[in-house]
C-alpha cells in the first residue's frame, strides 16, 4: 500500500514545498539525469519522484531544512540504491520521495543511518541538486 496521501501532504506542509512544483521540476530534468539504464527506463512522468531520492534530500537538506537536520538513507526492498530522507532536529521526518514506493510498509526509517551526501566532498549541493534548486 503507497503512503497516505495526507501523510505525505503533511511532509511537503511542513517542509514548504510546493508539491506540484516539485513534481514539475523533476518532470522538467525527466530520466536523463538518472544515473543507470535502469533507472532510466523504469522513470515515468506519472512517479516522477523515482529514483530522485538522492537529489530531493540533498535539495531539503541544503535550502530549506534547519540547522541541526540530519540526512539519512536506507534500504528500500526493490529499490536499486540506497533510499535518501531528511530528519529535522525535532526529530520529524521529511520524505518527499516516498511515494515513489508501492508498499509504504518497506519503508522502515528506524533501520536508516546517518548518511551525508559525498557527491561534492559535502562542500555543497550537487549538480543535480543545483538544477532543482534553479528550477524550483
Amino acid at each position: 500500500m503507497k503512503i497516505d496521501p495526507v501523510e505525505l501532504d503533511k511532509m511537503f506542509e511542513f517542509a514548504k514545498i510546493d508539491k506540484q512544483r516539485l513534481y514539475d521540476c523533476l518532470r522538467i530534468m525527466g530520466p536523463k539525469k538518472l544515473h543507470t539504464k535502469a533507472m532510466r527506463e523504469k522513470w515515468t512522468p506519472d512517479n516522477p519522484t523515482y529514483c530522485f531520492c538522492y537529489v530531493i534530500a540533498e535539495f531539503v537538506y541544503y535550502y530549506v531544512s534547519p540547522k541541526g537536520s540530519v540526512p539519512y538513507s536506507l534500504k528500500v526492498p526493490g529499490d536499486p540504491g540506497l533510499h535518501r530522507f531528511v530528519k529535522w532536529p525535532s526529530g520529524i521526518i521529511v520524505d518527499l520521495a516516498v511515494e515513489q514506493f508501492d508498499n509504504y510498509e518497506e519503508v522502515v526509517y528506524s533501520n536508516a543511518k546517518v548518511r551525508y551526501f559525498l557527491q561534492t566532498g559535502c562542500k555543497g549541493p550537487s549538480k543535480r541538486t543545483s538544477e532543482l534548486a534553479k528550477l524550483m
